[in-house]
This record gives structure tokens, C-alpha cells and sequence, in this order.
């Protein structure tokens, strides 16, 4: 079922984790070549009420425990410096640095004599993993295949020596679906309130690759934010008490009266979802609204203007109830992150059922269905807090190619990935289409959203419709639904001619 991620507002302040409790490894100075392995006699580093500990051997050009990184490099050549580069190439949220962990039995130590309670921590692989992943780690040829996995374990230790676990899949290839094969690509954060109050913690890594000595797959990790706080509560739409097959939109509501491009005075009034807020603007005298609604209703047919609240799926994102109907006017009406400018992953997208009509049967003002060269597109624009922008495109369909076994819509709900944003303090939303008159855009200017601010689901697919008869590639997307021109390295969706998409690893 959905993931939920609701925080109390003002966590960040009032809560036993404090900000300066969480380790993001900022504060410590790395060599020239962007790392930092030698910690003198001590073998270890203090922060944020923990202790860390690592094991340097320079004579044997060996260490083990915990590192410093700042490195940008990606990819994995030779053991030095490589090995201290990670996945991603910064830490969490575009942040400098991050630590790599190469466990061999190193703990971290709470300070406090009878343990502390971890949030958490984001993870992700190292390089030199991926490499290994993709491409094998030279002592077992060839990448994973079905039946792989590679996989951290958390031990805590409590004060009465007694332990708990948590694991956590760094890649995972046991499903006989190839669909559902990943390993991480970016930070993921892992909840360790299971393990309750600890005085250390340690890490233990395996691995399905491995020989006589055991595993061979690098087991190394990237860690960042320790004991910080997970991502922000996502937008789920959840907490809006509906009635069942209905919506809502800001009729009745308390709000500010403002007057809208076309000289009516609307109230403009707010909901919140998660940590975001959502502006909603209604005009009572026409009944009409702008900015975002709140609907449950499951019909994916559109027949008539009061069917504008229902989406292409009939449901929410992972068969939730809710979700919003986004219809965005010139008032540009906003989503901000309640307390201030944050990083937001991404959303869930699709179309709504009164634009899937649009473009298989014609709006009304331009007849006909989407034919060739026609295209509709949601661009997202991210405001930082100095008032500069940028922005994030996608298409809700894309008829543009000369091959019309490259048409399509979108009919489920596909994750768009926000993160070149940045740490923004609002987002506004824009529909444009091919199809316009004198007026402007013909085409219907909805879309539907879920679980903004949440985390992609790694299992999911890019789900199109296309009605053709041969089973052949025709278009490949990273995953995070950015299309791509050819085959690359790593996983990427490949949808066929049939319809169908396949998750492939080269």
C-alpha cells in the first residue's frame, strides 16, 4: 500500500532529534583527491553525539569502517581513488559530502552511556558496487541476473546487550519478474526506530555472489544525514475526508477575496496534504474553481463538465482512494512545503479522464482525436528562495513522431522526479497542447497528482497505451522517466510495440 511519511510539523525544532543531532559529515576538511580515510591515533571521528570508528593501515594502503567523501565521480575504474566515490555523486539533497562505509566490524557509538534513539539514515550504493552489479566483480563474471541480491544489515546493540535488525536491499534481483529487478540509484532513506535505544550499532554486508573466501560483490555503502529525519510528509490526499465518489473543491471554504484575470472576485483558500500546501481558487458565482481539487471518484469515463474530477485510472496512486485534480489558471496557484523551502523528490502524474477523452475522440473546439504532430505537455517550475527557477517537463501525450507506434497517453500513473529542482519554496504548473484556437489551448488543461514529496516506487514501470501488432522496441526511458535516445548502462524501461514495457538491465 501507499508508503506514508507524515511528520508532525515543526519536527524539525521540537523533536527529541534535533538538527544537531543529525551527522551530515559537512563539517570535516578531505584531502586533494577528496577523501579522508586517516583519522590519527584515535581511528575515529566525533559528530553529532556519535562516534564513528575506522581502521587505517597506510602501510598496507588499507582501510576499513568509515570515511569522509566529497568526490563527484560516479563510475569505477581503479580501487584509488574509486572506491570512495558513490552512485550519485553528492550527498543527500545536492549536499558536499557523505561518508563511505567498507564494514569490517566497526561500530558507531552513541555517546550517551544508555544508548540513543536513531531516526535513521540515507543510503545508497558505491560505485564500485554498481560496477560490480552491472558488470561483475571480477572474481564472479557477468552482472546480476535473477536470483541476485546484494544487502545491508543494521545490528543495535542496547544497553542490556540484547540486538534488533533492520536490512535493507542495496540490489535486488530475486524476483522472477526481470520487471522487478533494481539496485539503488539514489539516496534512500532507512528507518532505524525499530531498533529502539542503542549504544552502537554495526553493519554487516552479503551477498548472493560469492566463492570459497566469501562474498565477492564490494561490500561497500554510502551513508548520509545519520539520525536525521525522513522526507518530508508526502501529499497523499488521504487525510481528506470525502464522501464516497465525490470531490472537493474549495466550494464553502474561508479564504481571501481576490479578483481573478477575468475581473471576478474568487475566494482563494488552502488545503494541506503531508507537508505541502495547496492554493485553490472558487468562484461561488459560477460555481468554478482553479489551482487544485481533492476527488475519490473511480469512473474513468468523461461525458459531461461535471466529470471533470475524475482521472484516466480511477483511483490513487497504488489503488489509494484519493488523489488531486490539478487545473492550473494565469493566477499561477501554488504547492509550498509547509515551513519553508525544502528538496522535493518527486510526484506521481497522470492525465484526467476529460483530457484521455480530449485526445482519443477531440475536445469539442478542434475536432478529432490526436493525430500526428500533436502533443500535450505538464512543465513544473520550481521557485527558489532567491527567486530564480527551473523547471522539469513532461508529456501527458506525445503524438509527435513520424512513427505512430511511438504515440501515446498516459494511463497510469507514471513518477516524475523533481530533483533537478533543487530545494525550492513553491511550485507552480503549467498545460500546454498542439491544439489551440484564437482563444488559447483546446485541449483540456487537467492532470492528476499523488504523493507529492514522496519516493518513486523502484518496481514500477512506465506504463503507456499504444495499439500496435508487432512486439519491437521503440522507445527507452531512464528511471526516472526521462526518455533516452539508445541503450545505456544500468536499468532502463524499454516500452515495446505491443503496449507492453519491460524493465532491462545492460
Amino acid at each position: 500500500m501507499k508508503k506514508l511519511y507524515f511528520l508532525i510539523i515543526g519536527l524539525l525544532a521540537d523533536i527529541n532529534c534535533m538538527a544537531g543531532d543529525v551527522v551530515t559529515f559537512e563539517e570535516f576538511e578531505v584531502n586533494e583527491s577528496g577523501y579522508k580515510n586517516d583519522f590519527g591515533e584515535d581511528g575515529c571521528f566525533e559528530a553529532g553525539g556519535f562516534t564513528f570508528y575506522c581502521n587505517y593501515f597506510p602501510e598496507w594502503l588499507y582501510w576499513s569502517g568509515f570515511c569522509i567523501s566529497n568526490r563527484t565521480e560516479t563510475t569505477f575504474k581503479n580501487i584509488t581513488p574509486d572506491q570512495f566515490n558513490s552512485c550519485v555523486g553528492h550527498g543527500v539533497n545536492g549536499s558536499e559530502k557523505y561518508a563511505i562505509a567498507y564494514p569490517q566490524g566497526e561500530v558507531i557509538e552513541a555517546d550517551a552511556k544508555d544508548g540513543e534513539e536513531i531516526s535513521g539514515f540515507y543510503v545508497t550504493n558505491n560505485a564500485w558496487a554498481v560496477d560490480a552489479i552491472l558488470n561483475g566483480d571480477g572474481m564472479t563474471p557477468g552482472a546480476f541476473t535473477t536470483g541476485d541480491w546484494f544487502k545491508l544489515t543494521i545490528i543495535g546493540t542496547h544497553a542490556d546487550e540484547t540486538t534488533a535488525s533492520v536490512e535493507v536491499y542495496l540490489a535486488d534481483y530475486r524476483s522472477e519478474n526481470a520487471a522487478d529487478h533494481y539496485y539503488l540509484t539514489d539516496w534512500h532513506w532507512v528507518d532505524l526506530s525499530a531498533l529502539g535505544k542503542v549504544t552502537s550499532i554495526t553493519f554487516r554486508m552479503d551477498s548472493s555472489r560469492k566463492n570459497d573466501w566469501g562474498t565477492t560483490t564490494p561490500t561497500y555503502f554510502c551513508m548520509d544525514d545519520f539520525n536525521g529525519v525522513a522526507p518530508s510528509g508526502a501529499a497523499t490526499f488521504e487525510e481528506m475526508a470525502l464522501e464516497a465518489e465525490s470531490s472537493y473543491c474549495g466550494a464553502g471554504a474561508e479564504g481571501e477575496t481576490v479578483t481573478d484575470t477575468w475581473g471576478s472576485q474568487v475566494t482563494k483558500s488552502h488545503f494541506t496534504s503531508g507537508g505541502y500546501q495547496f492554493t485553490t481558487l472558487y468562484n461561488p458565482m459560477y460555481a468554478s474553481w482553479s489551482g487544485f481539487a481533492v476527488s475519490n471518484e473511480t469512473s474513468t469515463a468523461y461525458a459531461t463538465y461535471a466529470d471533470q474530477f475524475r482521472s484516466c485510472v480511477g483511483h490513487g496512486y497504488d489503488g489509494s482512494s484519493n488523489y488531486a485534480v490539478a487545473f492550473p489558471s494565469a493566477m499561477g496557484e501554488t504547492v509550498e512545503p509547509v515551513g519553508g523551502a525544502a528538496f522535493i523528490n518527486g510526484m506521481y502524474v497522470t492525465n484526467s479522464a476529460w483530457n484521455v477523452y480530449a485526445y482519443t475522440v477531440g475536445d469539442g473546439m478542434t475536432p478529432g482525436a490526436f493525430a500526428t504532430g500533436d502533443w500535450c505537455k505538464l512543465t513544473i517550475t520550481g521557485t527558489h528562495a532567491d527567486e530564480s527557477t527551473a523547471t522539469v517537463e513532461v508529456y501527458l501525450a506525445d503524438y509527435r513522431s513520424e512513427n505512430e507506434a511511438d504515440h501515446y497517453y498516459l494511463n497510469d500513473w507514471q513518477w516524475v522526479d523533481l530533483s533537478t529542482l533543487g530545494e525550492v519554496k513553491s511550485l507552480t504548473f503549467s498545460v500546454s497542447s498542439s491544439r489551440n484556437n484564437e482563444w488559447g489551448m483546446t485541449t483540456p488543461g487537467y492532470f492528476c497528482i499523488d504523493n507529492l514529496g514522496g519516493e518513486a516506487d523502484m518496481t514500477a514501470d512506465i506504463r503507456h497505451t499504444q495499439t500496435v501488432s508487432n512486439a519491437t522496441p521503440v522507445m527507452r526511458y531512464s528511471l526516472d522517466g526521462k526518455r533516452i535516445s539508445r541503450s545505456q548502462r544500468g536499468i532502463q524501461i524499454v516500452r515495446m510495440s505491443d503496449g507492453t514495457t519491460r524493465k532491462v538491465v545492460r
